[in-house]
C-alpha cells in the first residue's frame, strides 16, 4: 500500500553492498531450531549471541556475516517514507542471513512521523498526537530538518498504517518485527516541558469514557461529581456513545474548566491518576490506569494481527520484539540511554549503563543491581522471555562508548557485557547504527567481537532460561560482583564472578574465595571463562550444602558450573 501519493520522498539512497562470497560457517541455534527446513523456525529462547546492526531498508552490513550472531535485533529500520513500499527493500539479504544461520529482524519506528509520510497535511494532522487543547504536539526537540510529531496509537488508522509497512516486511521474508518506541507519544515534548500534555485526541477521550464506565459501572451523577468534581453538563453516560464527545464526558473540557489544560497530570487533578502517566518504552504490569490498560490492549491487537498475518500468508511463526519492556513479545530489546526510568537519580538521568569518568571507562562500577532490576521487571511484564540490551543511539551513552580508547571499549564488553550474561540478560554487540557512527570494524572492535562471542556460542546452554538464585553469594575479596543463576527446567546452577578491580584496565585477582549455601552439594565444579581456553577445576569443598570454592585467578569474568 503506497502512502506517498505524490509527496516528496526523503530517504538516504545507500547502494546495496556487493558482497563477496564468504566461507561457510556452522549454523547457529537459530538455524538448528528447525530441523528439516531450509532455515527453520528461529526461537528466541535458543539465542545466546545478539548483535546490533541497523541499516537502511535497501542496505546491509557485511560485518554481520563475520560476527554470525544468532540474531540482529533490528537489521533494517523503516523510517519516514523509506520502507513504505516493497520496492524500497533489499529482501535478498535475508537469504544471506539464513545461509549463515542468522535470524533477520525487520523493524521501524512506531511513533515518529513527518509530513511527507502521508498524502496530505490533513492526514498528517489526523495521525498526530494531540495536547489537551486538541492541537497537534510538535517534537522539534528531535532536531530534524522537517517538522516531526508522534503518531497517535489510539487512532485505528494510525495502527493500520504501522501494520501496513510491517506486513510488507513480513511478505519480504523477515523472521521477526521489532517496533521501536511503541508508546512514546505521551511526553508533551519540549513545548510542554515533557509534562505529559500529549495523547488527548478524540479517540483517546472516547476510550477514556469506556474505561471510566467499565471501572465505575454503578456511579451515579452524584458519585461522579463528588469523586472527581465533575459538573452536570459534563458527565460519563452509559446511554450515549462513548465517542459522542458533545453529549458524553469530554475530558478536554473538564481539564480546561479546571485550568489544567496546559498541565493535565497536575497533582491537583483528581483524574490524573485515572488517566495515568505513560513511561516511554515500558508497560509496567502493575499499572492499571487508563493509558496503560488501553496501550496494552492495542499493542496486543497489533502483535496478534502481525503473528496471524505471518501464519495466514506463509505458515510462519513471527518473532516480535520492541525497544523496552513490553508484554506479548518473543524477546525484549532494551535500549540503554540517558533519562531512562530504571534508577532514581538526583538528575533524573536514570541508570548509568555506560559508566565513564573523565573520558575513561569506570570499570570499578557494577551494573548488577540495574541488570537484575531489568530482569525482574521483564519477568513481571513479559514472562520468561529473553532480554537483550543495547547501547541506544544517538545518545550520550553511545557517544561516551565511541569515545573510549579501543582497549577500554573491549573492557566494556568483557566487564559489563559479561555482567549482563551473569545476571540473565544478553548484551547486543554493537556493529553499526544509521547516523554515521564508527562501525565495529572502523573502531577496531570486529575481530575482538568475533573471538569473544565464541565463548558464549560454545557455552550457550549455560546462559539460557535462567533465573536468579535466592541464595546470597559471599566473595572473600573486594570488587567482585557474584551471582547465582538457576536454570528453569533443569535446575542446573552456575556461579558467575565479574571482576571490577579496574584502573584504566583490569587488575587480575588471585585466590578469590566464594561461599554459598545450597540445597545440596554439587558432584563436580568446573570453571570456564572467555578469558582462557578450555576449562579448569578449581579447589572446592562442600558439606551439608555449604559450598566453598577458590578461584586461583580471576581476570574479567568466570563461570563456575555446579554439576
Amino acid at each position: 500500500m503506497s502512502r506517498r501519493s505524490g509527496t516528496a520522498r526523503w530517504a538516504p539512497c545507500a547502494a546495496v553492498l556487493a558482497l563477496a562470497l564468504l566461507p561457510p560457517v556452522q549454523p547457529t541455534a537459530a538455524a538448528a531450531a528447525g530441523a528439516g527446513e531450509p532455515f527453520g523456525r528461529p526461537r528466541a529462547a535458543n539465542f545466546a549471541v545478539f548483535g546490533f546492526s541497523q541499516s537502511e531498508v535497501d542496505s546491509e552490513d557485511p560485518q554481520v556475516y563475520e560476527l554470525v550472531p544468532d540474531v540482529t535485533i533490528r537489521a533494517i529500520g523503516k523510517w519516514s517514507t523509506s520502507g513504505d513500499e516493497a520496492a524500497d527493500y533489499d529482501f535478498s539479504q535475508i537469504r544471506r542471513y539464513h545461509a549463515r544461520g542468522i535470524a533477520f529482524m525487520g523493524s521501524g519506528t512506531a511513533s515518529v512521523i513527518f509530513p511527507d509520510d502521508f498524502a496530505s497535511p490533513e492526514i498528517f494532522d489526523d495521525m498526530s498526537t494531540r495536547d489537551a487543547e486538541n492541537n497537534p504536539v510538535p517534537h522539534d526537540e528531535f532536531g530534524f530538518p522537517t517538522p516531526a510529531r508522534r503518531g497517535n496509537i489510539f487512532n485505528p488508522r494510525y495502527r493500520d498504517y504501522l501494520l501496513g509497512w510491517a506486513k510488507i516486511q513480513i511478505d519480504g521474508g523477515v523472521d521477526g518485527i521489532n517496533l521501536d518506541e511503541v508508546n512514546a507519544g505521551f511526553s508533551g515534548g519540549q513545548k510542554y516541558g515533557f509534562n505529559g500534555n500529549e495523547g488527548f485526541d478524540d479517540h483517546a477521550l472516547a476510550d477514556f469514557n469506556r474505561y471510566l464506565l467499565a471501572k465505575y459501572p454503578a456511579h451515579t451523577a452524584a458519585d461522579w461529581k463528588s469523586r472527581f468534581g465533575m459538573t452536570d453538563d459534563n458527565l460519563p453516560r452509559a446511554d450515549v456513545p462513548a465517542d459522542d464527545l458533545a453529549r458524553n464526558f469530554n475530558y478536554r473540557d473538564y481539564l480546561r474548566s479546571n485550568g489544567w489544560h496546559l498541565d493535565p497530570l497536575n497533582t491537583g487533578n483528581p483524574m490524573a491518576a485515572e488517566w495515568g502517566r505513560v513511561t516511554a518504552n515500558r508497560m509496567y504490569a502493575d499499572d492499571h490506569s487508563f493509558t496503560a490498560s488501553y496501550l496494552r490492549r492495542y499493542w496486543k491487537e497489533m502483535v496478534d494481527e502481525l503473528r496471524g498475518y505471518a501464519w495466514r500468508t506463509g505458515r510462519r511463526h513471527l518473532l516480535v520484539s520492541s525497544n523496552g519492556l513490553l508484554p506479548y513479545v518473543d524477546f525484549n530489546s532494551v535500549g540503554m540511554y540517558p533519562w531512562n526510568p530504571d534508577e532514581q537519580t538526583p538528575d533524573f538521568r536514570g541508570a548509568d549503563y555506560v559508566p565513564v569518568v573523565d573520558g575513561h571507562l569506570d570499570g570499578a562500577r557494577s551494573l548488577q543491581a540495574n541488570y537484575r532490576y531489568l530482569k525482574e521487571k521483564n519477568r513481571e511484564i513479559a514472562g520468561n522471555v529473553p532480554v537483550a540490551i543495547f547501547i541506544d543511539w544517538p545518545s550520550d551513552m553511545m557517544t561516551d562508548y565511541q569515545n573510549l580508547p579501543v582497549a577500554e571499549k573491549r573492557d566494556y564488553w568483557q566487564i559489563f557485557g559479561a555482567e549482563a550474561y551473569a545476571n540473565g540478560l544478553f548484551p547486543s554487540f554493537h556493529l553499526k547504527d544509521t547516523v554515521g557512527g564508527p562501525t565495529a570494524e572502523q573502531a577496531g572492535m570486529l575481530d575482538f567481537f568475533k573471538a569473544y562471542t565464541g565463548f558464549y556460542r560454545t557455552h550457550r546452554a549455560l546462559f539460557r532460561d535462567n533465573d536468579h538464585g535466592p541464595q546470597h553469594v559471599r566473595v572473600g575479596v573486594a570488587d567482585v560482583a557474584a551471582s547465582l543463576l538457576v536454570q528453569r527446567g533443569t535446575g542446573n546452577r552456575t556461579l558467575h564472578l565479574v571482576n571490577h578491580n579496574y584502573d584504566r584496565g583490569i587488575v587480575s585477582q588471585a585466590g578469590v574465595g566464594v561461599r554459598v549455601d545450597l540445597p545440596s552439594c554439587p558432584r563436580r565444579i568446573t570453571l570456564v571463562s572467555p578469558d582462557f581456553a578450555g576449562s579448569r577445576a578449581p579447589a572446592w569443598s562442600c558439606r551439608h550444602g555449604r559450598l566453598s570454592v577458590t578461584v586461583d585467578r580471576l581476570d574479567h569474568y568466570g563461570v563456575l558450573t555446579l554439576g
